[in-house]
């Protein structure tokens, strides 16, 4: 294996740094697949573990009785000590053998002991973790011409194949193996905490959408309310109101065609005909005078209600002055 240390590996942002990840020559109507990964690392490493650990178990009760005997031999045979002077030996012993003693063969031994126990630790492990595959595999699920319609893809795979992570990916890229789930941007979430993460994300999104509408209601409604109370005061007329919608909208509601048109979603030709050609205000007879007398009765009225206006004014600024006057007539009868 390459060695891989912190002071050989060059970072990509190095000068020295080349990439030897090079990339495919793209394919028409091919850029991005939808891939599916089936790796039971968690297992993998499961039956590493288990093996190494049945190894371990022999090795170190073998070769540690087998080394502390040697001592206890060269000890007993050699001395008659106490268990100080024991000790003392031991550490003795360590320094002098220490060459031969961490000199470690631990690689050899372990190849040699799964080459001798290997069918029957297989046996063994596959009962253990009910025979579940220890084989790595990859599927790809379609190959589609932009990101947009591969995540779509995804979708709908994912509620066809609820059991597999699906993720998108560039075709003609390297991309890692297998990728954790919470480490990737695009991905269908299978996981329920992942679902309910989701699930509280978009409540808390819709949470806040509905408190900022809520808080734009409030203003626009202040802001009318201060505007109809100025204009008591002011005498001015307001322009625009907020209707059950919390809507603004003209105070006029004029009633013309276009409003009557549009006051349904769906509009027909019958509709449309009805309101343009039959309506009160249309005048289909070519033997008229076009709407003149409607609209000299309209001005005679508009001017008899001004005249009516301007003689109630008189009558109102003459009843006016005259209270002024006895008003002024009793104050001199008063002083005399």
């Amino acid at each position: 294996m390459t060695n891989m240390s912190k002071e050989t590996f060059i970072r990509k942002d190095d000068p020295k740094y080349i990439d030897l990840l090079d990339e495919d020559n793209p394919v028409a109507g091919q850029k991005f697949v939808c891939l599916s990964f089936l790796s039971p690392e968690k297992i993998l490493k499961q039956k590493e573990i288990f093996f190494f650990d049945q190894f371990l178990k022999q090795y170190d009760l073998s070769k540690s009785l087998e080394k502390f005997t040697q001592f206890l031999n060269f000890i007993a045979y050699k001395y008659n000590l106490n268990f100080d002077k024991l000790t003392k030996d031991l550490k003795d012993f360590t320094n002098e053998e220490k060459d031969n003693l961490y000199v470690s063969t631990l690689d050899d031994e372990y190849k040699t002991y799964i080459d001798n126990h290997e069918e029957s630790l297989e046996t063994s492990f596959q009962e253990k973790y009910d025979f579940q595959t220890s084989t790595r595999g990859i599927k790809i699920r379609g190959s589609f011409p932009s990101q947009q319609e591969a995540e779509l893809r995804c979708k709908m795979l994912r509620e066809i194949d609820p059991n597999h992570d699906v993720f998108v990916g560039p075709v003609g890229v390297w991309m890692p193996w297998d990728p954790d789930a919470y480490k990737t941007g695009r991905v269908e979430y299978l996981e329920e905490e992942l679902n309910q993460l989701m699930n509280e994300k978009q409540k808390n999104e819709k949470y806040a959408k509905d408190e900022f509408e809520k808080r734009l209601r409030e203003s626009k409604r202040k802001a009318i309310e201060d505007n109809i109370e100025k204009a008591r005061h002011t005498g001015n007329t307001l322009t625009q109101t907020v209707n059950e919608n919390d809507e603004l909208v003209n105070v006029n509601n004029l009633n013309t065609t276009e409003n009557t048109i549009l006051k349904n979603d769906i509009v027909d030709a019958a509709t449309i005909k009805k309101e343009l050609f039959d309506g009160e205000n249309i005048v289909m007879d070519k033997n008229n005078d076009h709407g003149l007398s409607k609209l000299q009765g309209y001005k005679s009225k508009i001017y008899d209600d001004s005249q009516n206006e301007e003689n109630e004014e008189n009558e109102e600024n003459e009843e006016n002055e005259e209270n002024e006057e006895n008003k002024e007539n009793e104050e001199i009868e008063e002083v005399d």
